[in-house]
């Protein structure tokens, strides 16, 4: 297997372990979204197919979903999850692009975005070709992790924002002027560069404490300590700071902050929710 395969293999779990932390958290928001029992929506980069599954589950048993994404590795990912689960025969998933839209004008109900407009650099287009597909009235709900900062070294400030300035940094050895970052909290602008002017924007706290359950702990340590905050941030510290850093972060440091008694983290995940 070549070294970007295993990367993106990396990536796909990693987004899977995300989207079940946050699951109990966003499958209550989601039953608080304008998403019509018996409606038709589109999942527009729909990742492992963990949203689909949700968001049909949301909508009810009249209701249909196409979900699209451009990796074929993760539409693999997404027909297995999928399939054998009582919302499979109302889920349609392929291999689509957010950019090219293989529907009609005014096909959906609504349109669902979760994780990707940040990763498009065509941002503005894509969202126009997603405005394109839906009914007049109908909603373009954009969803992104992280907007604010997350809390994951609570009591470690300077600590933690050293590593996610870094990852700013890093992050901008792909995307060039803005980071990730900066491109979610540009989500409103984007928008409304997109013609859209009827916006709401809301966030929502997902919090733990200790004891953490399973999949807390994976999600923390192999997505965030392991890989965003790993081995590729250490160009930017110091021995000094990067010592610390693996005392708090490393699965088998015997300061390892996830096993204190007393660890607790505030994740934010923020809404923007427009009409077409």
């Amino acid at each position: 297997m070549t070294e970007p395969q295993q990367q993106a293999m990396q990536t796909d779990s990693v987004l899977e372990l995300m989207n079940r932390f946050q699951e109990p958290e966003m499958r209550a928001e989601l039953a608080e979204l304008p998403l019509p029992a018996g409606s038709r929506g589109l999942d527009a980069g729909c990742g492992v197919g963990l949203y689909a599954l949700w968001l049909a589950d949301a909508i009810g048993p009249d209701g249909r979903i196409v979900a699209i994404d451009p990796s074929p590795e993760r539409i693999a990912d997404a027909q297995q999850i999928i399939k054998n689960t009582p919302e499979a025969d109302r889920i349609t998933v392929r291999q689509g692009d957010a950019t090219a839209i293989d529907e009609p004008d005014q096909s959906f109900d609504w349109v669902w975005c979760s994780d990707v407009l940040h990763h498009i650099d065509t941002a503005v287009a894509a969202l126009r070709e997603c405005v394109r597909v839906v009914c007049p009235g109908g909603a373009m709900i954009i969803k992104e992790s992280q907007v604010l900062q997350a809390l994951l070294l609570p009591g470690h400030l300077d600590l933690e924002r050293q590593l996610q300035q870094a990852d700013v940094e890093f992050q901008k050895q792909e995307t060039g002027e803005r980071s990730f970052q900066e491109r979610r909290q540009r989500t409103y602008e984007t928008l409304r560069e997109a013609g859209l002017r009827e916006i709401s924007v809301r966030t929502l706290l997902v919090q733990r404490q200790a004891p953490l359950d399973a999949m807390t702990r994976r999600y923390i340590q192999n997505g965030i300590f392991d890989r965003t905050w790993g081995p590729r941030l250490r160009p930017w510290f110091g021995d000094a700071a990067w010592e610390r850093r693996s005392s708090l972060c490393e699965a088998d440091s015997p300061q390892s902050i996830l096993a204190r008694p007393d660890y607790y983290c505030i994740y934010p995940v923020t809404l923007f929710i427009a009409r077409v």
